[in-house]
């Protein structure tokens, strides 16, 4: 197999000593919640630019993003252009600081795009040599690797049926025999590495088996906003970075980049810099163990709320999780607080976003009972399509395509496909369904 390099360099006074900078999961161009759609946007180019300016602060070597630089459902032709000057002024800072050149290497993420239309392509250029793309021939079953300076990276970009395409590629990665440190980038769970969502679909999870098999020395690993630093399992060192910027209002931080400094083909020290957000968003709870009545509830989220409020040094986003069980006559309580939520934002104007999630259930509807937990994808599938038989895994195919289809190209006003993009769909369905009846009969 002929092995894909796409450029090496060797520079005697670097080969002894290295620095890394690791980011992931930028996510550029996000703008949700809808209602926040401008000021979220400046966030995560914020929190970009703020990646850089450390990456120059600590004079890297080489920049390695483990996927999900942008969020190509969202972002515009100004978050290519973004992305492409801020990395060009990390490129040239350096070179006028230490008059050296500097690489960037990355995989892509599932936000993205897929293989054939993806985000990155808007940012790769031939004469920007400094920027590199891995992990997509490696997808085609074909060897490729980064090799410069004592450092081997390899990767594979985001897949949906990450499980069986690695467990393929780790066959081809065993075969890059390469000298000095090797760093893997993957942007998929792997199992027992990350706490892998309930509704993952089992098929887009590597097997740490697999991962074990290979001679590396680090994987980074995308697609897990939280950051979980080092861990090792499996007798492989793994490097969690987590995103630079809560990509759901759900998520907590600190939120920022590794250093990683080597030495003679091992890593000697590492630090996490934390990234100073744009806004502060709070993650707060209301909840209680016994039946209470619904303006207890209210008024506790209230305090929350104006207690966050008061805090706040900066724009402030708050989610708000409001759950228990409420006493009194009303079979379907809601808070129903828009108003006091308006005027506590008039009230403090760093305020800007207050979003409840709401689980309150009625003392008076016992029969009502909560489903513990969440139902994965798989499960779904195999409730609604059991009836299929072997065909069952054409059907969790197209699911999948399916989703993958609606965060790449869904309408933003919408959320539905394309007439176009549903129709092949529906066509997929027909054939599936047409085999199954077929075979029956």
């Amino acid at each position: 197999m002929k092995i894909e390099i796409p450029r090496s360099r060797v520079i005697s006074w670097m080969a002894e000593s290295l620095r890394i900078g690791v980011f992931s999961d930028t996510h550029v161009g996000r703008n949700i919640p809808k209602v926040l759609r401008d000021a979220r946007r400046k966030a995560f180019r914020h929190s970009f630019k703020q990646a850089i300016d450390i990456f120059i602060e600590n004079n890297v070597d080489y920049v390695i993003h483990a996927g999900d630089l942008f969020e190509k459902r969202s972002m515009t032709p100004d978050d290519a252009v973004f992305v492409k000057w801020e990395f060009y002024r990390l490129v040239k800072r350096i070179e006028e600081k230490s008059r050296k050149k500097i690489q960037i290497v990355t995989v892509r993420g599932n936000h993205d795009g897929s293989p054939l239309s993806s985000a990155l392509d808007f940012i790769t250029h031939p004469m920007a040599e400094y920027f590199q793309v891995i992990g997509e021939k490696i997808l085609e079953g074909v060897k490729e690797a980064y090799v410069g300076d004592g450092l081997s990276i390899t990767g594979m970009g985001y897949h949906p049926y990450a499980r069986k395409k690695f467990e393929e590629a780790s066959e081809i990665l065993k075969e890059i025999k390469v000298d000095g440190y090797r760093i893997l980038i993957l942007h998929n769970y792997v199992e027992t590495v990350h706490d892998v969502p309930p509704q993952t679909p089992e098929h887009s999870v590597i097997k740490l088996e697999d991962l074990e098999k290979l001679d590396v020395d680090l994987v980074i690993t995308g697609h897990h906003h939280e950051r979980l630093g080092f861990k090792k399992t499996g007798g492989k060192l793994f490097l969690i970075p987590g995103a630079t910027e809560a990509i759901d209002l759900g998520e907590r931080g600190p939120f920022g980049v590794y250093i990683l400094d080597l030495r003679e083909s091992n890593l000697v020290a590492h630090k996490f810099v934390e990234i100073d957000p744009l806004q502060a968003i709070g993650v707060k709870k209301v909840m209680s163990d016994k039946p209470m009545e619904l303006d207890w509830f209210r008024k506790r989220s209230l305090e929350e709320i104006e207690s966050f409020a008061l805090n706040l040094d900066r724009e402030g986003i708050l989610k708000l999780n409001v759950s228990g069980v409420v006493a009194g006559d009303e079979p379907f309580p809601q808070l129903g607080l828009q108003e006091e939520i308006q005027k506590l934002m008039e009230k403090y104007d760093k305020l800007i976003h207050v979003e409840i999630s709401e689980d309150l259930s009625s003392i008076i509807r016992p029969d009502v009972r909560r489903v513990e937990g969440r139902i994965s994808r798989d499960e779904i599938v195999r409730e609604i399509f059991g009836i299929l038989g072997e065909k069952i895994g054409g059907a969790a195919e197209i699911v999948e395509d399916v989703a993958m289809a609606l965060d790449e190209k869904a309408s933003e006003r919408t959320g539905l496909l394309k007439e176009l993009d549903r129709r092949r769909f529906s066509d997929r369905w027909l054939r599936l369904l047409a085999s199954y009846v077929g075979e029956e009969q």
